[in-house]
């Protein structure tokens, strides 16, 4: 191997080592599998939920239909939760079809209340959530109501009013199907630990007691797989940022690849066997992050790395072969003249 490939396939292992790094930090390994369902209902009604809890409506609730029309709705939930919480804030309740859209949810971070509603002018996350604080305690069974009626939104804690916001009209009619889930995200995820001992919906339609047996699915064991494929396109203008930094590093692994091989060929196979070597890297590089914890495949991910590796193949391809041909036209004149003489 001549100093060029050594040199080229060293920067680009380096770069792949960061890829790695940047892609599976911090290595929490998490792959799909099947566990022990720790929601469970207790002798007085209630349901206490561990680390891994799947409790959640086979469907979407039917009452949601009436809250798009009516934009009306109040959603009572009394709990009690662990503290301090294995994860950063957990999920108590939520209406989500998953991770990235969530018409609303009710989540713990120690002892603050967050509270993400989607409405007019938010994302499909209902970001960014409104926080409550100090509204849970160790040992103490806590009341939040939430309450949406004539455009506005209200928070009460254990009967104090905490939180008043006026919505822009049609902000319920953003809600899209989804399941009503309890203890957790609606697809794996981070488990929230405590009990609740009261969890209703009440609509124009009627109300729904969400702990009345039969109400939700509570499966003894479940295949655990979090969300872990984002959305196409990306939805958020970081997300988007981010899609432009990995077009950019994938630039230089483009032009390494061109570098280690030992004949470049035409420019076009060169750029082509580039981009194919690119994309069975990005490829990889996503498929392992469904092993990890809370790390996202993403496919606007590897269209933006094969790009910037196309992008970086055909910039070699000029500095290679603009380098070769005049070393190769100099060999054959070189021939000519010899055959001449």
């Amino acid at each position: 191997m001549d100093v060029r490939r050594r040199i080229s396939f060293w920067l680009l292992a380096g770069i792949l080592a960061l890829a790695v790094v940047e892609g599976y930090w911090p290595f929490a390994w998490d792959p799909p599998h099947r566990v022990t369902n720790d929601a469970r209902r207790t002798a007085d009604g209630a349901l206490t939920f561990g680390d891994r809890n799947v409790a959640r409506t086979a469907a979407t609730p039917a009452w949601l239909a009436t809250v798009r029309r009516s934009e009306r709705v109040d959603v009572d939930l009394v709990a009690r939760p662990a503290l301090p919480q294995r994860y950063d804030a957990p999920s108590i309740m939520m209406l989500a079809s998953d991770e990235w859209h969530t018409d609303f949810a009710l989540g713990q971070d120690g002892s603050d209340l967050l509270l993400w509603l989607r409405r007019t002018g938010t994302n499909t996350d209902g970001d960014p959530p409104f926080v409550i604080a100090n509204a849970f305690a160790r040992g103490r069974w806590t009341e939040v109501r939430l309450t949406v009626r004539d455009g506005v939104f209200l928070v009460s804690v254990d009967g104090v009013t905490r939180l008043r916001e006026r919505l822009r009209p049609g902000s319920l009619h953003t809600w899209r199907d989804a399941p009503m889930v309890l203890g957790d995200e609606v697809h794996g995820g981070r488990g929230w630990q405590g009990e609740i001992r009261r969890a209703v919906v009440r609509t124009d339609a009627g109300s729904v007691d969400y702990l009345r047996p039969g109400a939700l699915e509570i499966p003894r064991r479940y295949y655990y797989l979090p969300d872990h494929v984002s959305p196409f396109p990306p939805a958020t203008r970081l997300e988007r940022l981010v899609l432009v930094l990995h077009l950019v590093s994938f630039v230089p692994v483009g032009f390494l690849l061109v570098g280690v091989r030992r004949r470049p060929g035409s420019a076009r196979n060169a750029v082509l066997a580039a981009g194919a070597t690119a994309l069975g890297i990005a490829v990889v590089l996503a498929a392992g992050k469904l092993f990890f914890q809370a790390r996202h495949l993403a496919a606007a991910d590897i269209v933006a790395q094969v790009s910037g590796a196309l992008v970086g193949a055909s910039v070699a391809v000029r500095i290679v072969l603009g380098r070769t041909r005049p070393a190769v036209a100099e060999t054959v004149r070189g021939r000519e003249e010899s055959l001449r003489q």
